[in-house]
Parts: structure tokens; sequence; C-alpha cells
């Protein structure tokens, strides 16, 4: 009896994570490039690589900073930034169907460039992030390269949050370098629509947009963006 109460336990746990929007790499999992994960609602992930390439094997390391990563995942290739065009080599790509936020469990290097791009390819700003530089540590802080890249000085196993709208796409990565992944965490309906807001809604362009970062019409009702600064209409 008591067996079979902890089976049940453990089954109603695995079922409360999925609940909860996780999804985490386990030791030994193959992974090729074009492969989607489809087991958390309302979102897709896609491992994507160059062509026919095979990411190393899912690998035992704890994550830092999430107890609930304790295996990653790489590409073979380095992740590169492409002008107006999906990112290339070793990119995490995910699909939200509802707008909320997302928490990525990473192997980030030192001094390498960390990306997070919209569908439109414009960079979009994490909510939060703990990335410590060893267990127990405290977080490093991004800090900017000579390219605008952000970056921290020392190697991470750790996390990065950012917020996602409804029927989006972003594509995580770290230019010149091969990230490492540990999976991800999905909230729906936890998003500010702050970090969703791609660059050129940033910039004072005289543009209007709304909260997902889409440019709409000036007599737009609601709360929307002019020129970096929030109104509501």
């Amino acid at each position: 009896m008591k067996k079979f109460l902890t089976l049940i336990a453990a089954v109603a746990m695995a079922a409360s994570m999925n609940a909860q929007g996780t999804y985490a790499v386990q030791v030994g999992d193959k992974v090729n490039a074009g492969d989607k994960i489809t087991s958390v609602e309302n979102i897709t992930l896609t491992y994507m690589e160059n062509d026919g390439t095979a990411f190393a094997d899912g690998k035992a390391t704890d994550n830092w900073a999430d107890a609930d990563f304790t295996a990653y995942v790489c590409g073979k290739n380095n992740g590169k930034l492409v002008k107006e065009a999906e990112p290339t080599g070793c990119v995490y790509k995910l699909e939200p169907v509802k707008a909320g936020s997302v928490t990525v469990g990473v192997q980030l290097a030192g001094n390498k460039g960390f990306h997070i791009l919209d569908a439109n390819f414009d960079e979009v700003t994490p909510t939060s992030y703990n990335l410590p530089s060893k267990k127990d540590g405290e977080s490093q802080k991004f800090t900017q390269n000579d390219k605008g890249e952000n970056i921290i000085d020392a190697k991470s196993n750790g996390i990065v949050t950012f917020d996602v709208a409804a029927g989006g796409t972003y594509y995580v990565l770290a230019a010149g370098t091969r990230m490492g992944f540990y999976g991800f965490k999905y909230k729906v309906g936890t998003s500010t629509g702050i970090s969703s807001v791609n660059a050129a809604a940033a910039k004072k362009n005289g543009k209007t947009y709304n909260m997902a970062g889409q440019e709409v019409s000036s007599s737009a009702k609601g709360l929307i963006i002019k020129n970096g600064k929030k109104y509501v209409k």
C-alpha cells in the first residue's frame, strides 16, 4: 500500500509540474535540429541548429538558480545573429499562444552576448534574471559590451525571465558560443507587456504601439506607447 501511495504521489507531482508549465531537460535526452517540444500547454519550443545537426545529449549539471533544472543540452555550432532574419547555429525558439512570461534555464558563458529576439528580430528586455557565478552565489549583473550586447563576467548556470505576447515568436541565444539550455517555465497571464515591446517602440520615432509591441493607429484606445512613454487613451 505504501509503495502504491508513493506512486500516486509521484504521478501527482509530475502532473503538477506540467500544470505549472515546466519543461526540464533530462539526463540523456537526445535532441536534433528542428525538434519541437509541445508538452507544455499553449507554447511550442523548437530546437534550432544548422540542418542535420544533433545537439549534445542531456548532461547532468545543476542549475544554480532553479533546482527544477538538473540537466542541459547544447548545440554544436555557435549562435549567430543575422540581419533582419532568423539567427543561426545554437538557438532556442519559443512560440506562446497566450500572453504571459517565460523563464529559461541557461548555461551562459562569460563575455558572450545574450539575446532574446522577437518575431521582428528586435531585442526583448528581460524582466528579471538570476545569473550567479557559483552555487548559492548572488546574481551577476548584465553589462553591455561595445556591440551593445548583454554580457556577464563569468560563466553561469542560471535563469532569465521575459514577457511574451500572445501569438509571439522569440529566439533565445548567445552570440559566438553554444549556449546550454536547461528548459523553460511558462506562466500564462502574468505578462506586464513592457519587455514584449520591441526596440522600435522604445525609440522616439513618433509611432504608436500597443503593449504587445505592435504598431497601431495614433487614434487607438487603451494603454499605448508613443515616443518611449506609456499613455492611457
